[in-house]
C-alpha cells in the first residue's frame, strides 16, 4: 500500500489554521480566561462541575481542559487519527464522571468562538475553516459519548477508510478502555 499524505495531513488547511491561531495568540495571549468566561456564560451549571472535579485546583483543571480542546483543534488537520484516539478515550472518561456531553461540546465551541472573535469580519475563509474543524470535533465528541460506553471502542476514521479503499483492506484501530467497574 502506498503512503497517502492527504490522509496524514492537509498541509494547506493546517498552514491556514496555524496562521489563525498565531494571530489569535498575538491578540489575546492566553485564551483560557476568555474561553472560560464565554463557556460559563453559556453553561453556568458547568462551573460547579469544575469546582468539584478540580479538588481545590479549579483553575488548573480549567487550563488543562482548554489546552486539550485547543490541542484537538490545532492538530486536527495534521494528525486526525491521533485526535480520534484521544477523543475515543477521553469522552467516555467524562461520561464516567457524569459530565454532560453538552458541557464537553460547549467547551470546544467556546474555544473556537474565542479564536473566531479575533478574525477580521470579512475573513470568511478562516471562519469556514474554523467551522469545519469545530463540526468535525463536535461530531466525534457526540459519537464517542454514545459509542464509548463499553470497555472497547472501535475507531473508524472516514479519512482512513478512503485510504484503505485505494490501497487494500479496511484497517480498524481499537482503543481499549478501562472497565467502568474499576473506577
Amino acid at each position: 500500500m502506498s503512503f497517502n499524505p492527504q490522509f496524514v495531513a492537509d498541509g494547506e488547511k493546517q498552514a491556514r489554521l496555524e496562521a489563525i491561531l498565531e494571530s489569535a495568540a498575538e491578540a489575546l495571549g492566553d485564551i483560557t480566561p476568555a474561553v472560560m468566561a464565554l463557556y460559563y456564560r453559556r453553561h453556568p451549571d458547568a462551573r460547579q462541575s469544575f469546582v468539584e472535579h478540580g479538588c481545590g485546583y479549579t483553575a488548573r483543571l480549567e487550563t488543562g481542559m482548554v489546552d486539550s480542546a485547543l490541542y484537538c483543534l490545532m492538530t486536527w488537520f495534521e494528525r486526525p487519527l491521533e485526535i480520534e484516539v484521544t477523543l475515543a478515550d477521553t469522552v467516555p472518561h467524562h461520561g464516567v464522571l457524569n459530565i454532560a456531553i453538552d458541557h464537553l461540546v460547549g467547551l470546544q465551541e467556546a474555544v473556537v468562538a474565542v479564536i473566531a472573535g479575533t478574525l477580521d469580519e470579512g475573513d470568511q475563509e478562516s471562519r469556514v475553516l474554523l467551522d469545519e474543524v469545530k463540526e468535525a470535533l463536535i461530531s466525534r465528541i457526540r459519537r464517542y459519548a454514545v459509542e464509548g460506553s463499553g470497555d472497547h471502542r472501535e475507531i473508524i476514521c472516514p479519512e482512513r477508510d478512503r485510504l484503505d479503499a485505494a490501497g487494500g483492506g479496511r484497517i480498524r484501530y481499537i482503543a481499549r478502555g478501562i472497565p467502568r467497574a474499576s473506577y
